[in-house]
């Protein structure tokens, strides 16, 4: 990566922490309603929510810092705000969360797995060859979007919550994964600028 597209995408880099820890919370989160895809409808969708909430702020801060490298930030700032409105609605709404979760979440994983091939394609271009992880992920949100979309009357609630939970598993990830690319990038970076 030559120093120009660096000094633009730097704010981004030395931020890759931001996706560890989204993809962590994330990740933990869709665990928890894996595990317990009993507990009460409305309760999930709070915590649900809570995850989409954070991940869009997290998502905000990201691609205020990219200067439109290594994620197209028009898409990561509509995909962030989409997260945050999603996730306000699944928090202060309950009744309405409890008829239209697996609508609403059926189609953010699929907006979500678009963002996440868009990050993966990203990557590639620009030299990342182990991408290939990260737009596999977006394959499998989009996919599970997709069952969630279909059917959601046929798929009762448990089955619904399973596949947000693979959903979230596979989300989180995917953050995880693009945190370590952008660490390598950023500890490559600092050995180059040590060497001059």
């Amino acid at each position: 990566m030559d120093n120009e597209i660096y000094e633009k995408t730097e704010f981004l880099i030395r931020r890759w922490w931001l996706s560890l820890l989204s993809g962590v919370v994330v990740v933990a989160i869709g665990f928890i309603i894996m595990l317990r895809p009993s507990a009460s409808y409305y309760t999930l969708a709070l915590l649900l929510g809570l995850g989409i909430l954070f991940s869009g702020v997290m998502g905000l801060v990201q691609s205020f810092s990219s200067r439109n490298y290594f994620v197209r930030r028009v898409w990561l700032v509509l995909a962030s705000l989409a997260d945050i409105i999603i996730g306000v609605v699944l928090l202060f709404n309950p009744l309405l969360s409890g008829v239209a979760m697996p609508l609403l979440l059926g189609f953010w994983l699929m907006y979500r797995g678009c963002a996440t091939l868009t990050q993966g394609f990203d990557l590639r271009s620009y030299g990342r060859r182990d991408a290939g992880w990260i737009i596999l992920y977006g394959g499998v949100l989009i996919a599970l979007g997709i069952a969630i979309v279909w059917m959601p009357t046929t798929l009762s609630a448990e089955t619904v919550l399973i596949f947000v939970a693979v959903g979230f598993i596979a989300y989180g990830v995917s953050l995880v994964s693009l945190s370590l690319r952008l660490w390598e990038v950023h500890r490559h970076s600092r050995a180059l600028g040590s060497e001059e």
